[in-house]
Formats: C-alpha cells, sequence, structure tokens
C-alpha cells in the first residue's frame, strides 16, 4: 500500500490514516505495510529542480511499491532539521529518511536520528572528509547512517567540454585553434569544483583548445552575463564558452547576442540541468552541450534502499559510498520527451524493477540511467 505526501499541509493527516492503517493491520498478521521512507527534500515545493527530485522519486516509489512522504524545508536549513526532528520523534516512524547534506546540515540529522531507529541515506550531497572525522562513517561510527549517492560531477564537466570541442572541430574545422572562456559557479561548492575539474581534463587531450579565463558565475544568471559581456570584448575571437549550468549559459548566450554573435554557429555553449528552458535551447541549437541527470539520485536511492530492505544489501556489489556517472548528455529528440515528463502532474509506468538486484538477481552492480525511459 502505497502514499505520497508532498504538500506539508496534509502530512499530519497522511501519518494518521498510516497509524490507523497500522492498527488495523496488527489484526492480519499476514499483511505487511510497504517499506516507508521521508525524504527531507531542501528545496522549495514549487522550485523546478527539487520538484522534479520528487516527481522521480515518486515514479520510483509507485514501481517498487515503497510508502514515500516528501517533507520540504523551502531553502531553510533550520527547518530541514527541524523536519527531521519531528519524524524522529514521531510514535510512528519511517524506515528509512534519504536527505541532503545542504548548507552542511547533514551532521545535525545524523545526530537527531542515531536513536530513532530509522536509517538514514545521503544522496547529492554527502559528508566531507572533515565532517566525517568528526562526526563518523557510515556504519561505523554512525550505524544507521547505511550509505550515500552522489553524481559524478567531474565526468559532466568532461563530457560537456568534449561535446562543444567536437562541436568547434567540426564547424572551424579539424585543428583550428579554439579559443574560450568558462563560468564555473563558485569556490567553493564541490559539485561546482569538480565540473571544473572535468573542464580541464577534457583540455589536457585538446591541443588546440586555448582556455582563456575561468570566472566564478556563483550559479546566477544576471552575474554570467556581465562577467561574458567582459569576456567577449576581452576575448573577441572566442569560439566556446563552457558553464558550470542551464542559468549561467543563459546570461553568456544574452552577451553574445548582445555582441552580435549568435550561439550554436559562431559560439558554442555547455550548460547542465533539466530545465523546460534548457531542453528547449538544446532542441533549437542554442544550448550544444546539456549534462542532465542529477535528479534522478532520489529514485536510485530508493532503488538501493529497496534492496537492502529485502536482503539484497548493496555494500555486496560496491562502497556504501557511492559516486556515480548519473549525467548523460543529451540529444534534442531526448530533450522533446523529457519536455513531455515535466509537463505531466506525476509521472506514471516507468519501471525501475529493472535496476533492483532483488528483481535481477543475476546483476553484478548497479547500473543506473534516465536514458532508457528516454527512448
Amino acid at each position: 500500500m502505497k502514499f505520497h505526501c508532498f504538500d506539508p499541509l496534509h502530512c499530519r493527516s497522511f501519518r494518521a490514516l498510516r497509524r490507523a492503517l497500522a492498527g488495523l493491520l496488527l489484526l492480519l498478521p499476514q499483511v505487511a505495510l510497504a517499506m516507508s521512507v521521508v525524504f527531507l527534500n531542501p528545496g522549495k515545493a514549487d522550485e523546478k529542480f527539487w520538484l522534479s527530485v520528487s516527481q522521480f522519486m515518486a515514479a520510483a516509489a509507485d514501481s517498487l511499491d515503497i510508502e514515500l512522504e516528501v517533507l520540504y524545508a523551502e531553502r531553510d536549513a533550520t527547518r530541514m532539521v527541524e523536519n527531521a526532528r519531528r519524524v524522529a520523534t514521531r510514535a510512528t516512524r519511517p524506515d528509512y529518511m534519504v536527505a541532503v547534506n545542504e548548507k552542511q546540515v547533514a551532521t545535525e540529522i545524523l545526530r537527531l536520528t542515531r536513536n530513532s531507529g530509522i536509517k538514514v541515506f545521503l544522496i547529492n550531497n554527502t559528508l566531507n572528509g572533515e565532517e566525517q572525522a568528526a562526526a563518523g562513517a557510515p556504519r561505523q561510527g554512525l550505524p544507521h547512517w547505511i550509505g550515500s549517492l552522489v553524481p559524478n560531477n567531474e565526468d559532466a564537466g568532461y563530457r560537456m567540454a568534449q561535446q562543444i570541442l567536437a562541436a568547434g572541430q567540426q564547424r572551424f574545422g579539424h585543428g583550428a585553434r579554439l579559443p574560450l572562456f568558462a563560468i564555473g559557479g563558485d569556490r567553493s561548492t564541490a559539485a561546482g569544483l569538480e565540473r571544473e575539474a572535468g573542464l580541464r581534463r577534457a583540455l589536457a587531450e585538446h591541443p588546440t583548445a586555448e582556455l582563456r579565463q575561468v570566472v566564478y558565475g556563483e550559479w546566477n544568471q544576471a552575474r554570467a552575463r556581465e562577467q561574458a559581456e567582459i569576456l567577449f570584448k576581452r576575448h573577441p575571437d572566442t569560439r566556446l564558452v563552457w558553464c558550470a549550468n542551464d542559468l549561467m549559459a543563459f546570461g553568456a548566450m544574452e552577451a553574445a547576442i548582445a555582441a552580435g554573435m549568435q550561439p550554436g554557429r559562431d559560439v558554442f555553449f555547455s550548460g547542465l540541468n533539466n530545465s523546460p528552458e534548457a531542453m528547449q535551447a538544446l532542441r533549437n541549437g542554442r544550448l550544444t552541450a546539456l549534462a542532465s541527470g542529477h535528479f534522478s539520485t532520489g529514485a536510485w536511492s530508493l532503488v538501493m534502499l529497496y534492496d537492502y530492505h529485502h536482503g539484497r544489501d548493496f555494500a555486496a556489489v560496491g562502497p556504501v559510498e557511492r559516486s556515480e556517472p548519473l549525467f548523460v548528455m543529451l540529444t534534442p529528440r531526448q530533450a522533446g520527451r523529457f519536455l513531455e515528463w515535466q509537463a505531466a502532474a506525476r509521472l506514471t509506468g516507468l519501471d525501475f524493477k529493472t535496476f533492483s538486484r532483488v528483481h535481477n538477481p543475476g546483476l553484478r552492480d548497479y547500473r543506473f540511467s534516465i536514458l532508457p525511459f528516454l527512448q
């Protein structure tokens, strides 16, 4: 029996219903409640990216018969910790909690849930080395923290760079100089620094690429436009612009157009996200390289928890803390499929059992990818 609670106003009645059903099922010992998971979503309930994370998790929960409840923190770290505290002190607690180390609150969440009986799984951002040294490691100093899954951002940065470099070679000729500048996220966020490391790995493989400058747009469209306006004047021969996310790519595109250049013809741009605007930009050719897939991390965490719950521990086939190449480079046709998803209030008919080791005992390890759903 599955319930998905996305509206905080209705979660209280949701939990009351679950307690009532739990009482009734005590009379029917042959029937068991589905495994239950609470996701502490750090974003806003109407924020496109974090809503897409919840929607994809709901599709996985439907497929795997998981009871999923989503609590939004509305970008408030204090509220996220309070959500964790309330869940940990309920009379009827979930089996698992999925959380994000947004603004470094995971250590406190793990402390609050330590003696609650809830097992915790972290996604997207996990504890860094310093935090683990102080708090403990999964299944060791923190036995109720059973694992984590983060997307491989270095791989995404590398693949975005490779794609715009290939486009530049095709447009301007193999062996032609390819001057470029890069707009990273910031100097402190791990995801941004890892993507930039991927860019530099790709550039090391392309001797004709000439990186003129790296600036940091703070993930902001307006700031990226201001920076790109200066950089296009400083480096008017720029052919490629590598951007760590879609908003900064849009800002840089605006600057290119203002300078008389046409994105997708005179200069090639990369970006990363799953926003409708990014999908449209890829379809109309303004964006040459678009990486996406990090919204799926929550859904894959449910697959791993499902297997763990049913006796197929993911630790048997790999590390409990995983960094996986979850990003894919989308084609315009796949971007169209994405837009269909985004127009739907709820994703239905997606089969996540094909990724489960419980349902596929012959799987030697997990091979998570959104590509099968985009065919």
